[in-house]
């Protein structure tokens, strides 16, 4: 099984082992979680192993379609299941202005707070193979026109193949943070095994505030009260918190947050894999289903 930063397997792992089974794990970077899925035009593996993996994608309307599509990859041959969704946290130096956010009195940081020519996104700084890179032609005609060609996509990697040290680009990302330029947003999971003592980890205002830890039961009876509230407009304005906090602004942008899944290509579904699958989603190791 494929994982990538902040993925905890270990609890499916060991309700899933037995004599008779036992799983591999491959740790990836999370440029290459898609690794295990690559394909041929007919939804066949280009690689047996792999069976599965994790996957992590933005939440929104196209789900995780957008990062397989991304990655040249057909949605119509994956197999996706949803496990859980995962918090923002917005990691900066402990020089930055930011760093003296109080999270207490002022509750998670808007988004708007953060400048978007100072994020250090991660993919920027992950290695690329050797052999990727793209020719630019400059037309001697005229100069300003410039047309991009890139060299033959190179054969999919071998999914086996991982990293030694698997987060480069999070590491690097959180260095450049930690001497006080720009900041990074992570996965909560991500930051907290990456976590440096010269950094500072804020929650970022986020859609799933709401919900994240909520059971199924509480998500519904706090959609029908917030409908409730809507329609009679018996909400309290102004009011604080549980915690004693301001509220945040409603209308305020906030980050989606991610979806964290299993993946699989339908091509290489089978009884073990729907048995981890199934462990995954809370069935017993035993269990005949």
């Amino acid at each position: 099984m494929a994982t990538i930063p902040g993925a905890t397997p270990s609890t499916w792992v060991q309700r899933f082992s037995s004599r008779e089974r036992t799983v591999q794990l491959v740790n990836h970077d999370e440029s290459a979680q898609t690794a295990h899925l690559a394909h041929d035009d007919a939804g066949m593996p280009l690689h047996p192993l792999p069976q599965l993996g994790y996957l992590r994608w933005p939440r929104g309307e196209d789900g995780a379609s957008a990062v397989l599509r991304a990655a040249g990859l057909d949605p119509r041959h994956v197999h996706v299941v949803t496990a859980y969704s995962e918090l923002p946290v917005v990691c900066v130096g402990k020089e930055h202005l930011l760093a003296a956010w109080d999270v207490d009195a002022e509750g998670p940081v808007p988004v708007s707070e953060l400048d978007p020519a100072e994020h250090m996104d991660p993919a920027r700084f992950t290695p690329t193979p050797d052999d990727a890179f793209v020719r630019e032609t400059v037309g001697y005609e005229d100069a300003s026109v410039r047309e991009t060609a890139a060299e033959p996509v190179p054969p999919a990697p071998n999914p086996l193949d991982a990293p030694e040290i698997p987060g480069a680009g999070e590491r690097m990302a959180l260095e450049i943070v930690a001497s006080g330029v720009g900041h990074v947003v992570l996965p909560m999971s991500v930051a907290r095994v990456f976590g440096r003592k010269d950094v500072v980890v804020l929650p970022l205002a986020c859609e799933l505030d709401e919900v994240v830890g909520l059971s199924r039961a509480d998500r519904e009876a706090a959609a029908t009260e917030a409908e409730v509230q809507a329609e009679t407009g018996l909400g309290v304005a102004g009011a604080e918190d549980d915690a004693g906090r301001a509220p945040q602004d409603d209308d305020a942008p906030r980050h989606p947050g991610w979806d964290v899944g299993l993946a699989w290509l339908k091509e290489s579904d089978s009884d073990l894999v729907q048995a981890f699958v199934g462990v995954a989603r809370g069935r017993r190791g035993t269990s005949s289903r």
